[in-house]
């Protein structure tokens, strides 16, 4: 890379960890609670983020090897499965009858195995079309993709859409200072947009905040379910990674374990894995999330760009939302399988 700087090395997580701790902590004090986060959840989080550093360092120092270029993928394959992606997920709210970013209660039926199957496909196949075959026209891919999901009413389809293809037009070096500003502010303006009008729209609960406050709020208000899962730490014993990959809803289990009525709750990268194995889970965890995109991140090149930056940006994610959702971990299978075989090429060569 000509950029002296690499910004979205996997040690930004550990910024992302931090930022949201600050927000979490910030909104503690104005919109939820009477008393600040309690030390044991900052002091789990910094721990979480120097396991997670030892990772990245671990494979950054003591690995060398170097991507491969892939070349069985052909532009117009991956094309036109981009574009039946955006029609599986116009069909998809021709099915749901409306519009889910207006409404609660299409919303929670949203995620239908047509979206299921649809916006993977679009991630994946518009950060590969941009990272092997970029072409200038290909960027309003982006905007139609972020638009057309973004109706679905979550926050985190629009965010993994620009997010994971800022990543791949940065490392492609493609971004303009200018350019990255006015992406950067598309991000925001877009999460908050679709955060606050989806908030409006559920039935039964009036908010006052404004976008920006309503940031802050969820980021104490999840840390909050964080706090109240440290005491209950192990307690589960692997039935919350059981459900992920079975069947269920991890989230609506752990509301209804932690807080004890039905409610899909969000509870951080490090609420799921606290619950089931306690902070042994926890580092284990974080420690495999650092050396995996630490390897994913070294050995990027052509396809391997969009693949890193699809991880990256979902991980990031998951800083929130916590990662419970199977279809995010397939991208890191599809991960797996890219180091795999970039590892057979190196051995071949």
């Amino acid at each position: 890379m000509k950029n002296k700087t690499d910004f979205f090395n996997p040690m930004i997580l550990v910024v992302g960890m931090l930022a949201f701790l600050a927000m979490g902590y910030i909104g503690s004090f104005n919109y939820r609670f009477e008393d600040p986060l309690k030390l044991e959840v900052i002091l789990t989080i910094i721990f979480a983020c120097i396991v997670f550093a030892i990772g990245v360092l671990l494979v950054k120092y003591k690995t060398n090897v170097e991507g491969k270029e892939i070349t069985f993928l052909s532009e117009k394959l991956i094309l036109a499965l981009t574009i039946i992606a955006l029609i599986l997920q116009a069909l998809n709210l021709v099915l749901l009858g409306g519009i889910p970013l207006f409404n609660s209660t299409l919303k929670a039926n949203a995620t239908t195995n047509i979206w299921r199957i649809a916006y993977p496909l679009f991630l994946i196949m518009l950060n590969l079309l941009l990272a092997k075959y970029y072409n200038r026209k290909y960027l309003a891919l982006i905007i139609i993709g972020a638009l057309i999901f973004g109706l679905n009413g979550y926050r985190t389809s629009v965010l993994g859409i620009l997010g994971s293809s800022f990543i791949t037009l940065y490392y492609l070096e493609k971004i303009s200072r200018k350019f990255a500003i006015l992406f950067i502010a598309a991000i925001v303006i877009g999460l908050m947009a679709v955060g606050y009008i989806a908030s409006q729209s559920i039935a039964g609960q009036h908010w006052t905040l404004n976008p920006l406050e309503l940031i802050f709020y969820r980021a104490a208000f999840t840390l909050e379910v964080f706090e109240k899962i440290i005491p209950l730490a192990g307690t589960t014993n692997g039935h919350i990674l059981s459900m992920i990959f079975s069947s269920g809803s991890p989230r609506t289990f752990i509301g209804e374990y932690v807080l004890h009525y039905t409610v899909c709750l969000t509870s951080t990268l490090f609420g799921p894995v606290m619950l089931d194995f306690g902070y042994i889970g926890l580092t284990i965890q974080m420690l495999f999330m650092g050396m995996f995109l630490e390897l994913v991140h070294k050995l990027k090149k052509g396809i391997g760009v969009g693949i890193y930056s699809i991880i990256l940006t979902h991980t990031i994610i998951w800083i929130e939302t916590g990662p419970t959702d199977i279809m995010i971990w397939f991208l890191y299978l599809i991960g797996l399988i890219y180091i795999l075989i970039i590892l057979y090429k190196n051995q071949d060569n």
